[in-house]
């Protein structure tokens, strides 16, 4: 059944508010934001609004259904005065430590040989995309049954004459062999980020720093390396937040072990909460772990700013 033009407009003018509404999403982006802000408050902001809350009171296994009862900045003046936090900040500073250098460093070099044109550059680069792609539960149970003390490793070091090394069992080994196996999980990311800045550097630069007879190593680092600044310090950044929010290869390789020598602090926050069974805690040093991500957020959003500008 068709309907006359005088009838739809008496339908548009009976309902102007219902016309407005779509009028005004259909021409503004907020319209096509609407979803994603709904599924972030329902995913995102009520799971951390629940955190802080938790934070702020008195939760165990006996309340964790029912009635909170709010005891303010008392749990945070518990978990400051424990030394086990400052512990799993020191060790979470020295695994961000070690990534920055991996990934900046080791990242650049790696970078610099797959920006050449040769025959394995493909093979390296679907090699790396494969060990970026792989979860870390597959990569890091891989490198735990690699690297135990009766695994693979050792049985080559004893192959050649080595004594076996305590790789995961190790007090003093542990957190820098997980480490190691974090900074191999996030070096194909790095070096894919800078290779595509140093393919998007100016031919032409390049080509004048060969005229003036500087080597390729030379113009990486004299001529490339300063073009490349901003994408290494947002790369940078991220990996400092990429270092704080760890936790698979540690629960999957050390589970925090042995003792507490791989307590980071998203490792501290888990096993607080649920193998100690006190909530409050876990969730306050989860709250102290999210503020100091936030504040190294800081440069980052403004790094994206200024880049945007110019």
């Amino acid at each position: 059944m068709s309907v006359s033009a005088p009838a739809r407009s008496a339908v548009r003018r009976a309902s102007p508010g219902g016309a407005s509404a779509r009028g005004f999403l259909s021409r503004s982006p907020v319209g096509y934001l609407l979803p994603a802000v709904v599924l972030l408050g329902v995913f995102a902001a009520y799971p951390v609004v629940v955190l802080f809350e938790m934070a702020f009171s008195d939760v165990g296994p006996s309340n964790i259904v029912g009635d909170w009862h709010f005891v303010g900045w008392r749990n945070f003046a518990e978990v400051f005065a424990n030394p086990a936090l400052w512990a799993a900040v020191g060790r979470t500073v020295g695994v961000s430590g070690a990534l920055l250098a991996s990934n900046l460093v080791v990242g650049f070099v790696v970078a610099s040989i797959l920006s050449t044109r040769g025959r394995l550059t493909g093979v390296v680069l679907g090699l790396l995309t494969f060990v970026w792609a792989l979860p870390p539960l597959v990569s890091g149970s891989v490198w735990k049954f690699l690297l135990d003390d009766s695994g693979g490793v050792n049985a080559m070091l004893q192959a050649v004459g080595l004594p076996p090394v305590s790789w995961l069992s190790s007090p003093t080994l542990a957190l820098w062999t997980v480490t190691a196996v974090i900074a191999w999980a996030a070096l194909p990311f790095s070096a894919l980020i800078l290779r595509g800045g140093m393919l998007a550097v100016p031919r032409d630069l390049i080509e004048a720093a060969a005229i003036d007879g500087a080597g390729y190593w030379r113009t990486q680092v004299s001529i490339v390396l300063p073009l490349l600044r901003s994408t290494m310090w947002i790369l940078g950044i991220l990996t400092v937040l990429y270092a704080f929010k760890s936790f698979d290869f540690f629960y999957v390789m050390t589970q925090g072990g042995p003792g507490t020598t791989t307590n980071t602090l998203p490792v501290l926050s888990y096993y607080t909460a649920f193998s100690n069974f006190d909530m409050s805690t876990g969730a306050t040093v989860a709250v102290v772990s999210m503020a100091i991500v936030v504040v190294l957020s800081v440069p980052y959003i403004r790094a994206l700013r200024r880049e945007a500008n110019e």
